[in-house]
């Protein structure tokens, strides 16, 4: 279901602006100029977040604000004023963040928080922190925001936590705690996650000169001193919290082929060799599949390159559905390779016999082309443990297949 914002603003330049917004990142947009506009659309609408204006005809201060808070719309305050005054009257609210149109940037900043809003249902954060109260709070301030949250009352406790929930991104601790503290922790986590995978923000209420400095030389990313700014707090986090998206997207990107979305070579040698290991371990045979399409330079050649991507995205779709368990890459041009994790022998050489006859009977409906093609395939099964020779011995069966007439598995 799209994610829908109530937008609670007077002027009708910044209306039009904050709306504008608001679609292009995705949402249903409902515009209400007055308190009573805005009283009237939430009672009969259902909203994931809602932009405030601070003044407004028939609510000069801030009257707008609560009614969004005791309707639980997560809500952003805009407004032109600054002064100390403005800012003490919203922060007695528990909203998600405060805004400024004091220029430009305050509208990029307002998209940034709009486009965040949705992504932080799937982000975990776990706040370390032995004080019920101070824990409480810290968990408050993240729910506002739609993250997922975890606690743990001290160090020992984080670990155990972390060991059971691997989909934790983010750690809020505390620097004095029995058994672990907060530093100690950071030593701890950093033994098995890297701050590429997992931020970790320290807190703490002491004074003592250079703590900060001990959290970061443990492994933190950041830190806080307590009582710290709400604002700062949600800045703080949100940096922490883009430097992660960003580094899993270059990883991506490093990762996978850009044409059809599958691993690329590179991630599959990486993957191959953790896999083969295994396998050497449990003494059983790697399988591994070599495939490419037939007569691919005739698609390409009466039909134009364009078609010829077409058939490559369509075939990778069918990869992931017809192996979703098994680690598939795209090695380069029309040749594709399957490693099996999930399959024994004799199953593997199934599978891959119904994908072939699959494509054969269905690959003209794949496209808006109408190109009908096959696939020739190898599967090697030798006890080899070295990623190049079992691929080369792939190779080598799925020539076999092109010579024995395509359209074929040599095992």
């Amino acid at each position: 279901m799209t994610p829908k914002v109530l937008i609670i603003e007077d002027t009708p330049t910044i209306a039009k602006v904050q709306k504008h917004i608001a679609l292009s990142v995705g949402y249903d947009v409902d515009v209400a100029t007055t308190l009573k506009e805005a009283t009237d659309f939430i009672k009969t609408n259902q909203y994931f977040c809602a932009v405030v204006d601070f003044i407004l005809p028939d609510a000069p201060n801030g009257e707008a604000i609560p009614i969004t808070i005791k309707a639980e719309i997560p809500t952003i305050v805009m407004t032109g004023n600054i002064d100390d005054t403005t800012r003490t009257a919203v922060e007695r609210f528990p909203i998600i963040d405060y805004i400024t149109k004091e220029h430009k940037q305050a509208y990029h900043y307002l998209k940034k928080q709009l486009q965040r809003l949705p992504k932080n249902e799937h982000i975990s954060i776990l706040v370390v922190e032995d004080s019920t109260p101070a824990r409480n709070f810290i968990k408050a301030l993240l729910l506002r925001q739609k993250y997922k949250v975890y606690e743990a009352y001290d160090g020992q406790n984080a670990l155990d936590i972390l060991a059971e929930n691997p989909e934790i991104s983010v750690i809020i601790t505390d620097y004095e705690m029995p058994n672990i503290n907060g530093a100690e922790l950071c030593v701890e986590v950093r033994r098995k996650h890297n701050d590429e995978d997992i931020a970790i923000i320290g807190i703490s209420s002491s004074d003592k000169a250079l703590l900060s400095a001990r959290f970061i030389k443990s492994g933190a990313n950041d830190y806080l001193r307590k009582p710290f700014n709400n604002e700062e707090f949600y800045c703080r986090l949100s940096q922490n919290v883009d430097m992660l998206e960003n580094i899993a997207t270059i990883r991506r990107q490093a990762n996978t082929d850009y044409l059809t979305d599958l691993p690329n070579r590179r991630y599959f040698f990486e993957e191959a060799h953790k896999l083969l290991k295994i396998d050497e371990k449990n003494h059983a045979p790697p399988c591994v599949a070599m495939m490419d399409i037939d007569h691919f330079k005739a698609i390409n050649d009466n039909y134009g390159h364009d078609a010829g991507d077409a058939v490559l995205q369509a075939l990778s779709r069918a990869f992931k559905k017809f192996f979703p368990n098994e680690l598939i890459a795209r090695m380069g041009g029309e040749e594709f390779v399957v490693f099996f994790t999930s399959a024994t022998k004799t199953s593997a050489k199934k599978q891959l016999e119904l994908f072939l006859v699959y494509v054969q009977k269905n690959s003209a409906s794949f496209t808006d082309f109408k190109i009908p093609f096959t696939l020739s395939a190898g599967l090697s099964l030798e006890p080899v443990y070295d990623i190049d020779k079992v691929l080369k011995d792939a190779d080598i069966k799925l020539y076999a297949a092109k010579e024995g007439g395509r359209n074929r598995l040599v095992v």
